[in-house]
C-alpha cells in the first residue's frame, strides 16, 4: 500500500484528465515526428552524399543530415556446416549441447503425477505491473 496520502478525488480527477490530455497529445507528436524523419531519411537516401563508411549526408540549413550505414555479421550456420562437412572438418569444430526439454519434463510429470507438487517448485514466477487509465469503467467490469 502506498504510503502517499490519498489526492482528493477532485484533484485526482484533474490529474487524470492531464494525464490522459498529454498522453493523446505526445502520441500525436510522436507520430507527425515519425512521418518527419520518415521524409527526411528518404530525401537524405535520394539527394546525400556517400562518405567512405557508406553513410549518406545531405546539408540542411544549419544542420548536416546523416543516414548512418550499419552492418552486422552473423555466421550463416547452415552454409558453414556445409562447409566444415565438405572439407572432412565437421567432428572437429561442432559440438553438441545438452539442454533441458521441458515437454519431455512436462510429459514425465503427467505420467507421475505425485511429481507435479514438486514440479511447481521449478517454475519462477515474475511480477510485472502496467498503468493504464481505462475511460468510463469500474475496476469491476473487466
Amino acid at each position: 500500500m502506498s504510503t502517499n496520502p490519498k489526492i482528493h478525488e477532485v484533484d485526482l480527477g484533474r490529474i487524470v484528465t492531464e494525464y490522459v490530455n498529454l498522453k493523446s497529445l505526445i502520441d500525436k507528436y510522436q507520430e507527425r515526428l515519425d512521418q518527419i524523419k520518415k521524409e527526411l531519411s528518404s530525401q537524405v537516401d535520394f539527394y546525400g552524399d556517400v562518405d567512405d563508411k557508406g553513410h549518406k549526408w545531405l546539408p540542411a540549413g544549419e544542420h548536416q543530415l546523416k543516414r548512418e550505414r550499419r552492418v552486422s555479421i552473423n555466421l550463416d550456420n547452415r552454409t558453414a556446416e556445409q562447409w566444415a562437412r565438405d572439407k572432412n572438418m565437421w567432428e572437429d569444430v561442432s559440438e553438441e549441447v545438452r539442454v533441458l526439454s521441458e515437454d519431455k519434463l512436462l510429459g514425465k510429470v503427467w505420467d507421475n503425477p505425485e511429481l507435479k507438487l514438486e514440479l511447481d517448485e521449478l517454475y519462477v514466477k515474475k511480477e510485472s505491473w502496467a498503468f493504464k487509465v481505462v475511460e468510463g469503467k469500474s475496476y469491476g467490469d473487466e
